[in-house]
Order: structure tokens, then sequence, then C-alpha cells
């Protein structure tokens, strides 16, 4: 007998020691529990698995509570999942009702109350197993049914009827648009042609290795997979499909029915997820998540190709200034004018993030000397003389930059940047608009 599917939870929370608490009050439930330590890592979880309601800190460095809540609430596939805040600080009704508005069910404040906590969660795993069960009930009525009736019940995926050889016996119209090709054409065609492309024998080979040809057609099974298909004239596209065998009495494979649509949408809003989670709106430059993700990778390769790595911090001057002048609007403008010119000063395998406000850094991967950065810090010196045209006026800012080269000045990612941040700060107490390293200051 199939073992029934446990509903799942997600928590999400940066704090190891918050995710293991929870997972030990939560086990009364009996339910799956999935923990992550960031929003970054809970956009993705979601994608993969259906919950049935989402724990989620508020407080967590990079992409915070709010910020995660909204972009799950914005996205249609992850809309409908329960959010209940999970959070220690500021309870007052702006702060409540800002949850609220990104997308929360319900506020849990911390230290949770075990009871409470699971009397909130028990209600969703209750709607969750109802579903669950529906989704069951609807999945084993399908698949009682004989060949035919199953074709039938299916038609608005693409839908092939295979031999037990593997040749194409039946294929609906819906599967015809997909592939790109007629009924005539395809019908009696072998299946391999619509994964592999080639010659006979080397498609024959390929599909004989195939999962699919494994578990139906040698073990008499079903399964459930993603994989590209071949469309007669646009080449490949993603897809995602169910093949289950068609068995006789004897367990012997009679033949097999695959189930598939097209996900290239379902790929695209992936994509445009991981976009909006790592790169900064205004900008276009990566995030800070994304700037610390790149910066353990440059070190990594730093140790492997004894290397350096260096790490330049900007703070714009006197950019207040000219916000408050001309409004955020202009000031808008402004850093996307900054974040263009710092674009054109370095490398392709290096990297620009904007951190926040007027905050900018740079990693520059595989670097010999501080010659190496400082002709950079240079060229960015030199770029940001130029005024910028804002509002029918020219306004000038400079900037302080501060840098520190791995390993020279620090063991790790978090020191770096430490010493790059000081360094920064010390551009700024010697006049502004030049640099520094971190070298400079011992």
């Amino acid at each position: 007998m199939e073992e029934k599917d446990k509903v799942k939870i997600l928590v999400v929370d940066d704090r190891p020691e918050n995710l293991l608490a929870m997972d030990k009050l939560l086990k009364p439930l009996g339910a799956e529990v999935h923990k992550v330590d960031s929003g970054e890592k809970a956009l993705s979880e979601v994608l993969a698995h259906q919950f049935a309601v989402i724990l989620l800190d508020v407080q967590m460095p990079g992409m915070d509570g709010f910020e995660t809540a909204t972009l799950l609430h914005s996205n249609k596939q992850t809309a409908n999942i329960p959010i209940i805040f999970v959070t220690a600080i500021n309870k007052d009704h702006n702060y409540v009702a800002k949850g609220y508005e990104a997308g929360a069910v319900d506020y849990l404040p911390k230290p949770i109350v075990p009871e409470i906590l699971l009397g909130k969660v028990k209600v969703f795993l209750q709607l969750e197993e109802q579903r669950m069960e529906l989704e069951q009930v609807t999945k084993e009525l399908r698949w009682i049914s004989r060949k035919n009736k199953l074709l039938l019940d299916c038609a608005a995926e693409g839908i092939v009827g295979l031999d037990d050889q593997g040749r194409v016996t039946f294929i609906n119209p819906t599967a015809c648009e997909l592939l790109g090709e007629n009924e005539q054409t395809l019908q009696d065609r072998h299946v391999s042609h619509l994964f592999f492309e080639g010659d006979d024998a080397e498609i024959l080979k390929q599909w004989e290795s195939s999962e699919i040809y494994k578990s139906c057609f040698q073990e008499g099974g079903q399964i459930k997979q993603s994989s590209d298909l071949v469309h007669s004239s646009k080449g490949h596209f993603p897809a995602e499909f169910n093949a289950a065998a068609i068995v006789n009495g004897q367990k012997k494979v009679q033949g097999a029915v695959l189930v598939f649509q097209d996900i290239t949408e379902r790929k695209a809003m992936e994509d445009q997820l991981t976009q909006m989670a790592k790169y900064d709106n205004l900008t276009g430059l990566a995030n800070r998540a994304l700037f610390k993700e790149f910066l353990q990778s440059s070190i990594a390769r730093s140790d492997r190709h004894q290397a350096h790595t260096a790490v330049m911090f900007l703070d714009l001057d006197h950019f207040k200034p000219v916000n408050d002048e001309l409004g955020h609007e202009a000031g808008d403008k402004l850093l996307s004018n900054v974040a263009q010119r710092l674009e054109g000063c370095i490398r392709q395998v290096d990297l620009i993030a904007r951190l926040g406000g007027d905050e900018f850094a740079v990693v520059l991967d595989d670097v010999h000397t501080e010659d190496d950065a400082r002709v950079v810090a240079d060229k960015i010196l030199h770029v940001m003389e130029e005024p910028h045209q804002l509002e029918g006026t020219e306004k000038k800012v400079g900037t302080s930059i501060g840098i520190a080269l791995y390993p020279d000045n620090s063991g790790d990612a978090d020191s770096l940047i430490k010493a790059a941040d000081e360094a920064m700060y010390e551009a700024k107490r010697q006049g502004r608009n030049d640099f520094r390293f971190y070298s400079d200051l011992k």
C-alpha cells in the first residue's frame, strides 16, 4: 500500500537554534518540517514543494521577512500559501499592518508559546490534509480507468500512447501542437525521437539508458520527471511529464502512457524570482545577497589559484543634499547613472553590487597586487568627476572608497567586508573623494 504523503511546513529563520527549537515544537503535529535560513532559500523551496503554512522570521540579513512575503504574495503560484510572521520586535499597529500588507495571515510573538503555535498551525495542516486527500482521490480515479479513458481525461495536456516497443500508437492534438508535428507524422514513430536528436542508433542508445525507459518499460512502474522535449522547428523546450506503464494481469508491460505539459512559462517565472531575489530593482546591479555569494566564490577561487580577491566599499559623497534638494526621483536617477559608470570600470569577471542607499561594493576577482585595485579605484574616481544632468541642472557627487585584499587583510569574507568598510570611513575622514587601503590603516 502506498505510504500517505505528509503535509509540509516551511520554517524560515536565520538562527540555527531557532530552527532547531521550531522543529522540536512542531514534531507532535507529525508534519514534514522544512527549514531554511534565508528569504532567498525560502523562495527556491516553495517552487519545489507544496506547503500548508510558512512560519517566517521578520528580521533576517539580506532579504527580510517583509520582502520575502511580498515576493511570495506577488507570485500567483505561491500567493495562497498562508504565512505566519514570527517576530520578537516592534508590535505596534503600523508594524503589524505592514506584515498583513505583505501577505501574512497572522503574527506569533517571540518567545513562542507552544500551545498557541500548535493551535494556529494545526488549522492550516488540517486544510492541507483535506486538499491532499481530494487530490489523491482525483489521481486514483484517473489512473484506475483504462488506457483510452485516461487519455480522454487528460486531453488538456499532451498525451502519447505507446506500445510495448515504445512506438507511438496514439497522440492527442495538444501533444501534436506542443511538438510542432501532425498526427500522421508522429504515428508509429519511436518515442525516443521526442526526447533526443541525432542518428537512430545514438537516439535509441540514449533512450535505453533513460529513467523513463527503466521505470516504465523495464520495471512496469511510473515516473514523474522534468525533461526537454523536441519541437520540430523550435528546438528543445522544457516539459514536465508523467509516464506510466500499462501492464496486464500477469504484470507484463503492454505499453505506456506519457502525459506532458510545456513549463516554459514556469521556468521563466523561476528565473524572474531569482532576478528579484538577487538583483537590485533600481540599478540592476547585484544586491547584498548576491554580493556575499559571489565574494565567497571568489575567495574559494583565490585559494585554489593562490591569487587575491579585492573588495572595494564605496559611499557617495554629498548624495543626501542632492536627494533632499531635487527629490527622490532625481536621487534614483543619479544612483542609476553611478551604477552605469561603475560598470564601465571593471572586467566581466568582477562584480558590482548596490548594498542599499548610496552604498556600493565591488569584488575584483583574481587580482595580483594592490596596484590592480588601485587602477580600478583611480578609474572610478575619474568617471565620478563628470557632473550628472538632473532636473535641468548639473550636480556632482564624489565617492569615498575603502579597499581590502584577501588573504592579506583578512582570512574570511565577513572580516574582509569589515576591513573594506573601515578603510572607506578612513577615506571619508581624510577629506572624501579618495580611496584608502586597509593596509594603510595600521
